[in-house]
């Protein structure tokens, strides 16, 4: 899709005075980021949608900010449904945002499963929940009226401006570009054209965060043309970029950029599926084993008077476990390598291996933060 952003950055300069807010003295801010939450059949049938999210509720609650991917529709007028269209009723989204996900990217291939009336229909759901959580539930990607410009979500925590923006790489269903932020990184003209957009957008911004959907599904390495825009990305002012749709894990970097340190998430895998439901405990190593297992990311982000560095970015271990009920849950995968969700041996072995599988994701990037550093509260 061919663009043009200069009436864009004119409605953003109208909605925001030019310079970013002062931070005056140095803020910390707590910020994590989870993968792709879905909508197959199985996960329809958990009795409470709330239970889900319980194992990780405490990551969830200490965050500023939680970021995830909404992997479907929201239309409550039509049935829900898995693969291959994928819809949800606004409950099942409700209970994510209750339990501490605030941030929604909405940009994915899945995102026009339902055709126009899907997208707006999603905007109105989402809409709506934005209404019950003032100041604290935000989304972006898709817009209801196609002559509306994209413009980064502003979210304003404990003073700090945050813009952002998400966009996919391509739709199961081409919507033409009218309801769904695309941006293809293969295609030259529009990466190119993104990264200015981004260059000029984001020092209205303190904080500048890209949500990106794209690449090939189950491949745990990065794609190269992806790494390299997304480095384009993070040297031309964003400073966290958060990606997905891969379904697996890929790993995650700290880059330094005049020098602070800006944060790249090349896909972060599954958060809630039912796409693992086919595990078994003597295969650790199938190819469907590593959607079941992931990390949420928790980044330690210091506002300074030289702008936004990223101190610490900290992994936990999750998975996807179909407990005693048959229903799917994310917990945490030490507590089921463990023993403590109390899984039968067989799959407390099985989990064992997938957390041995993980290491090289495990070991914690980190930066010394600077003396005398506030944390931010939690939006209200």
């Amino acid at each position: 899709m061919r663009r043009t952003h200069r009436d864009t950055l004119l409605l953003i300069a109208l909605c925001l005075s030019f310079a970013p807010s002062a931070v005056a003295d140095p803020i910390k801010l707590r910020l994590t980021f989870v993968g792709d939450l879905m909508v197959h059949e199985l996960l329809f049938q958990t009795a409470s949608y709330q239970d889900i999210y319980r194992g990780v509720a405490d990551v969830l609650a200490a965050s500023d900010l939680t970021f995830a991917n909404l992997e479907f529709p929201v239309d409550s007028t039509r049935p829900v449904s898995g693969y291959p269209l994928f819809n949800a009723h606004t409950d099942y989204v409700r209970a994510a945002v209750e339990a501490g996900v605030d941030v929604l990217s909405a940009a994915n291939n899945h995102a026009f499963d339902g055709r126009e009336e899907g997208v707006l229909q999603t905007v109105r759901s989402l809409a709506s929940l934005a209404n019950v959580f003032p100041h604290r539930f935000f989304f972006s990607g898709i817009r209801g009226n196609p002559r509306s410009p994209f413009v980064p979500q502003t979210i304003v925590v404990n003073g700090v401006r945050i813009g952002f923006i998400a966009l996919a790489q391509f739709l199961n269903q081409s919507d033409g570009g009218r309801y769904v932020h695309v941006v293809d990184y293969v295609d030259q003209e529009d990466a190119d054209e993104f990264v200015r957009f981004v260059k000029e957008a984001s020092p209205f911004y303190d904080l500048f965060v890209v949500s990106y959907h794209g690449d090939r599904e189950y491949v745990a390495e990065p794609d190269p043309a992806k790494r390299a825009f997304f480095h384009r990305l993070v040297e031309n002012g964003a400073h966290i970029v958060f990606a997905h749709h891969p379904h697996v894990l890929q790993e995650y970097e700290l880059v330094t950029v005049q020098g602070q340190k800006r944060l790249i998430m090349y896909s972060m895998g599954n958060f809630i599926s039912g796409m693992a439901w086919r595990e078994s405990p003597p295969d650790p190593d199938g190819w469907i084993a590593p959607t079941g297992d992931s990390i949420m990311l928790t980044v330690e982000v210091v506002m300074g008077a030289g702008g936004p560095s990223i101190s610490r970015a900290a992994p936990v271990p999750i998975a996807d476990y179909r407990n005693p009920q048959g229903e799917m849950v994310v917990l945490k995968l030490d507590d089921l390598a463990g023993g403590k969700a109390g899984a039968s041996p067989a799959w407390v072995s099985y989990y064992r291996a997938r957390r041995s599988r993980m290491e090289k994701f495990l070991a914690p990037q980190s930066q010394a933060a600077p003396p005398e550093v506030r944390t931010a509260a939690r939006p209200e």
